[in-house]
């Protein structure tokens, strides 16, 4: 790998952690103040207070209105969810994850192969080969400024810190192996220095995070495997991940040959899941994946299947980010999941967010409002959507909402830095087209190195456009 090279595993974790600019108002904000609370406590079903189309519960939701600005039209056709059953309301709490789990995944994963100690503990030999490729690297020094784009001050910077891992390097010279056999792995966590070569761990800085890495073989090719606890007010992490060796290993290596198609890489997920004993899980639709950036793409090419905890008959929903940062009991924890990739339909990475377990139960049957009110209050929420949170181009938009998923979403707890609600929630989701100035159909164009349109489609986007808490009625930001 070379020192200008950004892990692709890297680039994917920094693209699931995007995230949307919330509304600046919101209808009623989800706060912890224990209004929640005091729902929870109804014993009867809330009477609906929107009136009734006909006699008999609509089977279809429908209509038309504009956003405040005036440049989205919302066409509303929503089918009316089935009746759930039961719905628990939970108490979970961040889950730092064991030596034992971490070797019940990696059994899920590898097998019965043998997983071994991951290192980068360099022997005598490569560490002679890394000194004298950092002494070539710094020794140019019209090289190293070109290579930085002419700042002096990077570059001497950068030629400072190789100076310090050289150092480094001749002291782990001394007590460095001819060769290294390989060590099973201990099932123990540690700093993230002692899986660090001794210069990359001359620059090491504590920040509180304990790993456990190993490595394993998968088909025939090497894999890494990580998990990493952290408990902070800042951030908190639980979480695991197994990809392939990067420095040896390419996309196209994991993907010759026949591969599976959509409905074995799900049903792959769920098998892997169920052997790791770590709950109940279920695959989530792909359009609510894609809408909400947690699953989906070409079945045939990159292709996420995105797992969520089940709880009787209800399915924890899929989103990855803490609550808005202005919320006054902010949350600094994700929901959790699982993540498959999948290459051409064959396994490619694997990542477990946001460990959690529960707790308590603080409702086994939650008193639910009907879905009338819960729809009155996600059209004022729709209202107020605007055109640069739906699309990045067009002067106007319609959005058709045909979907309303019943989840459970994790929300803030009164009073309380470490656990969370899983709350349920009604998620509403549709399809954005963008339009121009004229009315016609705004077009996504590519453009190739001579700036001509190699390309262009329609600007259209699948979108989420409220989540409704399903027992008090105020708007969850995600």
């Amino acid at each position: 790998m070379t020192r200008k090279t950004v892990s692709f595993i890297l680039a994917l974790a920094l693209l699931l952690c995007g995230c949307q600019k919330t509304p600046d108002k919101a209808v009623v904000a989800s706060k912890a103040d224990g209004a929640f609370e005091a729902a929870l406590e109804r014993t009867e079903p809330p009477t609906a207070t929107a009136e009734p189309q006909t006699a008999d519960p609509p089977e279809i939701y429908a209509d038309s209105f504009q956003n405040a600005a005036g440049d989205i039209t919302v066409d509303l056709a929503v089918p009316e969810p089935a009746d759930p059953g039961p719905v628990p309301v939970l108490q979970v709490r961040p889950m730092e994850l064991t030596g034992g789990q971490a070797q019940s995944i990696a059994a899920a994963l590898f097998g019965d192969g043998p997983v071994y100690e991951y290192s980068e503990r360099m022997t005598k030999a490569e560490i002679e080969q890394t000194i004298l490729e950092d002494r070539q690297f710094i020794a140019d020094w019209d090289g190293m400024l070109a290579y930085y784009g002419g700042n002096e001050q990077t570059a001497r910077r950068v030629k400072e810190d190789f100076e310090g891992r050289i150092a480094a390097l001749e002291d782990a010279y001394q007590t460095a192996p001819e060769g290294e056999e390989p060590v099973p792995c201990a099932w123990e966590f540690h700093s993230e220095d002692y899986y660090m070569s001794p210069d990359m761990a001359s620059l090491f800085q504590d920040e509180g995070r304990r790993v456990l890495k190993a490595s394993a073989t998968l088909d025939g090719l090497p894999w890494i495997f990580s998990v990493c606890n952290r408990d902070g007010e800042d951030y908190r992490v639980h979480n695991a991940a197994a990809y392939p060796d990067e420095r040896v290993v390419s996309p196209e290596d994991v993907s010759a040959g026949p591969g599976m198609d959509e409905r074995a890489m799900q049903a792959f997920a769920l098998e892997t899941a169920a052997k790791m004993g770590l709950g109940d899980w279920a695959v989530v639709p792909d359009p609510i994946a894609s809408v909400t950036g947690m699953g989906g793409g070409d079945p045939e090419d990159w292709y996420m299947v995105t797992l969520t905890r089940t709880y009787g008959t209800v399915q924890a929903a899929p989103f990855f980010d803490a609550p808005a940062t202005d919320e006054q009991y902010a949350a600094v924890y994700g929901a959790e999941n699982m993540q498959f990739q999948f290459k051409s339909g064959h396994f490619y990475s694997f990542w477990y967010d946001a460990a959690a377990r529960t707790v308590d139960t603080a409702a086994s049957n939650a008193p639910l409002l009907p879905f009338a009110d819960v729809l009155d209050r996600a059209k004022e929420q729709m209202k107020m959507v605007t055109m640069d949170r739906l699309l990045y181009t067009g002067a106007t938009a319609r959005v058709a909402v045909n979907r309303a998923e019943l989840g459970l979403v994790c929300v803030p707890m009164q009073d309380n830095a470490t656990d969370f609600y899983l709350v349920p929630a009604y998620i509403f989701c549709g399809t954005a087209a963008a339009y121009d100035a004229d009315g016609a159909p705004a077009k996504v164009r590519w453009m190739d190195n001579e700036g001509n349109v190699a390309s262009e489609q329609p600007a259209e986007s699948t979108v989420l456009l409220a989540i409704v808490n399903a027992v008090d009625g105020t708007v969850i930001h995600t």
